[in-house]
């Protein structure tokens, strides 16, 4: 139940004087008569009911800088500033055949003829120069090219724990050295996967997946070689990401062939590549501007030793996300707000609506000295209107180290507008009911769903289950089995993964958020699920006309059904331990086949035993889940009902 908020503001003026008066008598022991409105004495009373009046309604106010104060008391966020989209732009030159300088960060670059929504570039970009009519070819097991540019998803790496290899060949012409890195966009399948290294949230201190190696090769001949330096923004191919692969000083664009290879492919499945991209970068909704000198003269001439000081700065009105002042050769840092700053604090806080910098008053935060030198570097963007879709028609905003052009590769997403003190306050009790210590068996389950960086699609919490004793109950042991999101588009794909097993990264990432958590004599240990191999026998009564039509869908069924991810009563996958019982199995085998034949019975195999025809329940242990590896069906002689009654 939830309890109503207080009202401090629950008494009216009539309702204080009425209550004055009735006092009068007895606090004057009967010598004031008169309580009419007439008398001097009642005006000064109901005058003083009116001023108390206002006090319990300032009283019942909450300032917005009271809000703020109290959520950073609360180590929460104040309310979080406007928060530029991001994006992938790929550049391409437009000297064909020739390479052009690196183009350096924080270049800016405009899909609109007037330049109201800019991008800049989050890293240096070399635009190597691209044959024209050529695409990435893609070699695993075979040629994936063709998949590849219809985006169906090409797996790479297979995820059996055996050593596993990947060849591109980027469409690169001429042969020409290398001006910087090779800049390359692994667009991965995001359904099961965290969020993209180029999106807000992203987390980048996560362990790989698997261990990667980059090279380089010639296709047609045997030079080949290690890249000098690789920056891998896909964390080893877990999430969609940027990798910058630096070549050594004897790389030409003849050696357009890059190996990827692993000597253990751990991965959790096969990541599915939708899209490589050659010459990208990060960009973000922002375009920087600098402010000094004459701009800023009049207002800072204008300055007093007095509170109240503030910089407007030029085209940054509504737009304003970031700055960094510098005042007399000395920095200033931005503060979410001035509450908590000293007199000596050189903080300033961003005022978006007006794109004003405002200092503080000499008690919360320094007042600037007049007649000094000021410059400030500003940011202006953000918000929802750098959201948007892909378009190829982006052009620099500015004069630029060569002629370009770019295309956004993924959509622009990410941005937000100012969050208000309202919709904070609303975050911040949300957050409340977050779970931060791992206490119950639900503490441990919920802070292993929630690991940031991974993708965990549930977990099982075993109090009392300790991996040294697997016998025994051991108290303030807590065993956690986490099952990883997989994808279940198509159980018929060739990377599908019917048992979802953890890979080394995410392991050490749930086990790093319980050890913080956890309570200081508890044990906990973070394991993969134990999955038993089922298999099934399902007699079917009848004859069925389509005998292989009925057993793909019998078998489908099953699958789905026992399915660690998607299966059990409420698809969201078989229960920790659940037994498996054959009458349950026989109602999910009859409702998918529905009329095609009639399911008599089903019996259950578990590790390679004969499936057992008694209809009693196999148990599973906790911590463990089924994995249905055959399903083999009979048919048996129709049953007419009164058949076999004496």
């Amino acid at each position: 139940m939830t309890l109503p908020p207080p009202r401090l503001d629950d008494l009216t003026w009539a309702d204080m004087t009425a209550a004055v008066r009735r006092r009068i008598p007895a606090e004057s022991d009967g010598l004031w008569t008169l309580h009419a409105p007439v008398d001097p004495g009642v005006t000064l009373l109901e005058l003083f009911a009116y001023l108390l009046e206002q006090r319990l309604y300032w009283l019942d106010q909450v300032p917005d800088a009271l809000v703020v104060a109290l959520l950073r008391l609360l180590g929460l966020e104040p309310p979080r500033p406007a928060r530029p989209a991001a994006t992938v732009l790929r550049l391409t030159a437009r000297q064909d055949g020739v390479p052009v300088p690196v183009v350096p960060a924080g270049t800016p670059l405009t899909r609109d003829p007037a330049g109201h929504t800019v991008f800049t570039l989050d890293d240096d970009v070399a635009v190597f120069p691209l044959a024209d009519g050529a695409d990435v070819t893609v070699w695993t097991d075979r040629d994936r090219t063709a998949d590849l540019a219809a985006r169906r998803g090409v797996p790479l790496l297979a995820a059996d724990g055996a050593p596993a290899a990947v060849r591109f060949t980027l469409p690169l012409s001429g042969a020409h050295p290398a001006p910087g890195p090779l800049s390359l966009l692994f667009e991965l399948d995001r359904t099961a996967g965290p969020a993209a290294a180029w999106l807000p949230g992203a987390v980048d201190d996560v362990p790989p997946p698997a261990e990667l190696a980059w090279s380089w090769f010639r296709p047609g001949t045997a030079l080949h070689g290690p890249f000098a330096r690789v920056e891998d923004g896909t964390a080893g191919l877990r999430r969609s990401g940027i990798v910058r692969l630096h070549p050594p000083a004897d790389w030409t664009t003849r050696d357009c062939g890059v190996l990827l290879s692993t000597p253990a492919a751990t991965h959790t499945a096969p990541p599915r590549l939708l899209q490589l991209a050659v010459n990208a970068s990060a960009a973000r909704h922002l375009r920087w501007l600098t402010a000094s000198g004459a701009d800023l003269r009049d207002q800072t001439a204008a300055w007093l030793k007095l509170p109240g000081q503030e910089l407007l700065l030029p085209d940054a009105a509504g737009q304003l996300v970031e700055a960094r002042v510098r005042i007399g050769g000395e920095e200033w840092r931005p503060a979410p707000d001035l509450a908590f700053g000293g007199p000596a604090d050189r903080v300033f806080v961003l005022d978006r609506d007006r794109g004003a910098v405002v200092f503080g008053d000499g008690l919360t935060g320094r007042i600037p000295r007049p007649g000094r030198d000021v410059s400030v570097a500003y940011a202006v963007g953000g918000g929802r209107g750098g959201n948007g879709g892909m378009t190829a028609n982006w052009v620099p905003a500015e004069e630029a180290p060569a002629a370009l052009t770019a295309a956004n590769v993924v959509r622009a997403e990410g941005g937000t507008d100012p969050e208000t003190v309202a919709e904070a306050r609303r975050r911040a009790a949300a957050s409340l009911g977050e779970v931060t210590r791992a206490v119950t068996a639900d503490d441990h389950v919920a802070l292993a769903l929630t690991t940031p960086g991974v993708a965990v699609a549930r977990a099982h919490a075993a109090l009392g289950e300790h991996p040294g004793f697997p016998c025994a109950h051991v108290p303030g042991a807590v065993t956690v089995h986490v099952v990883p999101a997989a994808p279940r588009d198509d159980p018929d794909r060739e990377d599908f993964v019917a048992a979802p097993v953890p890979d080394p990264g995410t392991l050490c990432a749930v086990a790093a958020r319980l050890e913080a958590a956890r309570l200081l004599t508890a044990e906990v240990f973070v394991r993969a699920p134990r999955y038993r191999d089922v298999e099934l026998r399902a007699d079917l009564s009848g004859a069925p006309a389509d005998r292989a039509r009925v057993s793909a869908l019998l078998t489908g069924a099953l699958r789905r059904h026992l399915d660690p991810l998607v299966g059990g009563d409420d698809g969201e996958g078989w229960p920790f331990g659940g037994p498996l019982r054959p009458s349950a199995l026989l109602r999910a085998a009859q409702r998918a086949l529905g009329d095609l034949a009639d399911v008599h019975a089903v019996a259950v195999g578990l590790d390679g035993a004969v499936p057992d025809e008694s209809c009693r329940d196999v148990p599973l242990r906790p911590g463990e889940l089924p994995v249905l590896r055959a399903v083999h069906t009979r048919i048996v002689p129709a049953v007419e009902p009164g058949e076999g009654l004496a």
